[in-house]
């Protein structure tokens, strides 16, 4: 999302998406002893030393992801308020941003949820489905391609299937498929699964079809050709 955001001058990805993002990997990062007090509203996270550490590398990407929105998300923001004013641009990112931090670190406070799992796989739910409308929106599939679609899809299904039902909860199979274990979380995977599978299909097309390039090479098709003016008819 980073290399096509640049390469493309757009914005690779959602704005609520980015918020929730951003705001996870922050609270797991670092609210948590020794950075803030423990036992404090603002410690937060319960994961290990090394996941944090993790959690803080993919931070800086959103940060770099948030830079591009910054700089390039004007014309998405036009695109899904038509008749809104250009000065409102920053105040909405700035709002969605509170908004997005207020509920992920509020969620965890009330819930317990000290791993972050619910925290993630409701805001998955966001992740998953808004990808396909910012698609249209734009009407290309500018600052995306299909291994951004297909690493995002087995992104979110791997630590689901494997991570938060097998490692964390400790169930086999025939306990996941019982519909009364979990159903929440198991809904919540499994609607992120079919939304991801969508966005693949969605983005193939819109490559193939209004972008005419292959949508693995990004080379135009046979009967088109690059020109200054982008992918043109021969």
């Amino acid at each position: 999302i980073i290399y096509y955001g640049f390469k493309h001058k757009t914005s690779g990805m959602p704005l609520l998406v980015l918020g929730l993002n951003w705001s996870w990997e922050f609270i797991f990062a670092f609210l948590g002893a020794p950075i803030v007090p423990a036992g404090s509203m603002l410690d937060l996270t319960a994961q290990t030393g090394v996941q944090r550490i993790v959690n803080a590398i993919w931070f800086l990407f959103d940060c770099a992801i948030l830079y591009l929105k910054f700089k390039y998300g004007r014309d998405e923001f036009k695109a899904s308020m038509p008749n809104a004013p250009d000065k409102l641009f920053y105040p909405e990112l700035i709002f969605i941003l509170f908004c997005s931090f207020c509920a992920v670190m509020f969620s965890v406070n009330e819930w317990g949820d000290h791993n972050g799992v619910y925290a993630a796989y409701l805001q998955n739910i966001f992740i998953s489905s808004l990808f396909i409308p910012m698609l249209y929106r734009k009407g290309s599939g500018a600052g995306q391609s299909m291994w951004i679609a297909i690493t995002k899809c087995l992104g979110t299904t791997a630590p689901g299937f494997m991570g938060v039902m097998i490692r964390e909860y400790g169930c086999n199979w025939s306990i996941f498929v019982d519909f009364e274990f979990m159903p929440l979380m198991k809904f919540l995977i499994e609607a992120c699964l079919v939304f991801d599978i969508v966005y693949i299909v969605c983005l193939y097309r819109m490559l193939k079809y209004h972008d005419h390039v292959n949508p693995w090479t990004r080379k135009p098709l046979p009967g088109y050709v690059m020109s200054e003016d982008g992918i043109v008819a021969i």
